[in-house]
């Protein structure tokens, strides 16, 4: 789900240990940012923001979600 200008933005990115496993994700919604949640808490972030976008017929653009993916 990537238009460029959604109303609703969501940007996760990687923490790495000194191994360069990840261990942890950065989750940015709409300019609030979560540090270092669990994979699980950072699909519960997206899922939460997915359902504001479907409730208010708004657009939304996931970045980073194959992160969320490959990490289990």
């Amino acid at each position: 789900m990537n238009t460029g200008t959604a109303d609703i933005k969501v940007n996760i990115t990687r923490r790495f240990d000194g191994q360069c496993k990840v261990y942890a994700f950065d989750v940015k919604v709409d300019g609030d940012v979560y540090r270092e949640v669990s994979r699980e808490k950072a699909w519960k972030l997206v899922m939460q923001a997915m359902e504001v976008a479907e409730d208010g017929d708004w657009t939304i653009d996931v970045y980073g979600m194959d992160y969320l993916r490959a990490a289990r």
